[in-house]
C-alpha cells in the first residue's frame, strides 16, 4: 500500500490524539489512586488537642439526644407565634416580615460560618461516631452550632418584640420563659448528645440572639408597626 503525505499527516495527528487521550486517562487514574490512597484521619480523634474550655464536656454520640434536640430547635424557633395572641391583627404581616428578616439573617450567617470553619464535631473523639454523618461529611461542621443559632434567634425576637411593642401582654412573661428555656434545652442537648463542643452553642447562642434582637429592635425605633 503507498501512503502519501496527506495520509501520512492525517495518521500523525490521529496518533498524536490518541496518544494525549492515553496520557490523559493515565493522569487522572494515577490522580484517583492517589487520592484513594490518601490515608483519611484515624478515629477516634486523640481529645489532647481539644483546648481546656471545651475538653471536660465533650460526649459520645447519642442519637436519641440528637433527635430531641432537632425538635426543641423547632420548638424554640417557632415560639413568636404567641404573637397571635399578643399582637393585633393589623401588626402580623409587619411581626411576620420582622421575623423572617431576623431567620434569614440567622440562617445566612450560619451557613456562611459553617463553609468557611472546619472543626471536627466531639462525637469523632469517641467510638461509635455515626457512619452516615461522616460520608455527608457533616462531621467537620461543628462550629457554630445552628441549632443553637436558630433557636436563640426565637428566643432573642420574643423577647425583645414584647419589651419593645407588648410590654403589656400577659402572655409576655410565660413566653419569653418558655422561649429562652427551649433554647437553652437545645443547646445543652447539642452538647450533650456529642454533636457540639460548648463554645459551638455558645457561639450560636450570641449570634442567634443578635439578629433575632437587632430587627425588631431597629424596626420598633424606626415605627415600621406604627
Amino acid at each position: 500500500m503507498i501512503y502519501n503525505d496527506h495520509t501520512l499527516r492525517i495518521g500523525s495527528r490521529a496518533a498524536g490524539r490518541a496518544a494525549l487521550a492515553i496520557v490523559a486517562a493515565l493522569a487522572l487514574t494515577t490522580s484517583l489512586a492517589a487520592q484513594e490512597a490518601t490515608p483519611l484521619p484515624a478515629y477516634p480523634l486523640d481529645a489532647a488537642g481539644v483546648n481546656a474550655f471545651d475538653r471536660p464536656f465533650m460526649a459520645p454520640y447519642a442519637g436519641t439526644l440528637d433527635a430531641v434536640s432537632d425538635y426543641g430547635q423547632y420548638a424554640a424557633f417557632l415560639t413568636p407565634g404567641v404573637f397571635a395572641l399578643s399582637a393585633p391583627v393589623s401588626d402580623w404581616f409587619g411581626v411576620g416580615a420582622m421575623y423572617a428578616g431576623s431567620a434569614l439573617l440567622s440562617y445566612a450567617a450560619r451557613t456562611v460560618l459553617k463553609a468557611a470553619i472546619v472543626r471536627e464535631r466531639p462525637y469523632l473523639y469517641f467510638d461509635g461516631a455515626p457512619a452516615d454523618a461522616i460520608a455527608e461529611g457533616d462531621h467537620l461542621d461543628s462550629f457554630p452550632s445552628g441549632h443553637a443559632i436558630m433557636a436563640f434567634t426565637g428566643a432573642a425576637f420574643t423577647a425583645t418584640l414584647y419589651a419593645e411593642r407588648y410590654p403589656d401582654a400577659p402572655e409576655r412573661l410565660p413566653a419569653t420563659i418558655a422561649a429562652y428555656a427551649l433554647a437553652a434545652l437545645t443547646a445543652g442537648l447539642r452538647v450533650a448528645s456529642g454533636s457540639h463542643f460548648v463554645s459551638d452553642v455558645l457561639a450560636g447562642a450570641a449570634i442567634g440572639s443578635a439578629f433575632g434582637f437587632a430587627v425588631p429592635f431597629a424596626a420598633s425605633r424606626l415605627g415600621w408597626l406604627d
